[in-house]
């Protein structure tokens, strides 16, 4: 078999001045994305586990489908952060830890202070306060903040 043609030791492709891998960039927007993109989808999914529990308890059936709506919706975002684990997987590591996992082991250690700690958030009014104590209550916070970290960790792994 013959041997294949080596290129001489300084070339190098054209164009290969101007490549760069990116890993600082892309990061710095795997965190970004990451730290805003997963409170949205968890305010999300919270406000529509809220808003069904009441329309169940109430039993109107009329704003059912925006409950579900905004719980679908909350879900789409977190499987777009768990799915950016494979550009960026401190992006979804610091998500999950940041907004999953610190606030269920708090709540864990700390019950108490949950509904102080929350009340205390910016931009939100009192049905997204409780809809947010009931998602770190019911355990949903320590639970997908540990989803979002194995994805992220699969991610690691990956690579």
């Amino acid at each position: 078999m013959a041997k294949k043609f080596e290129s001489p030791a300084d070339w190098a492709p054209p164009g290969a001045q101007f490549q760069s891998r990116g890993v600082t960039s892309r990061t710095t927007a795997g965190v970004l994305f990451g730290l805003i993109v997963t409170p949205i989808g968890i305010a999300f999914a919270a406000r529509g586990g809220a808003d069904i529990r009441y329309w169940v308890i109430v039993g109107a059936v009329t704003d059912r489908w925006t409950a579900a709506a905004e719980i679908v919706g909350g879900s789409f975002l977190l499987l777009l952060v768990a799915a950016m684990a494979a550009f960026s997987p401190i992006g979804t590591i610091v998500g999950s830890l940041v907004w999953g996992i610190f606030p269920g082991i708090l709540h864990l250690l700390y019950p108490d202070d949950t509904f102080r700690l929350i009340g205390d958030i910016p931009f939100t009014d009192a049905s997204m306060q409780v809809a947010l104590h009931s998602w770190v209550t019911y355990g949903f916070a320590l639970i997908s903040g540990m989803m979002l970290l194995g994805a992220g960790m699969v991610g690691v792994l990956r690579k």
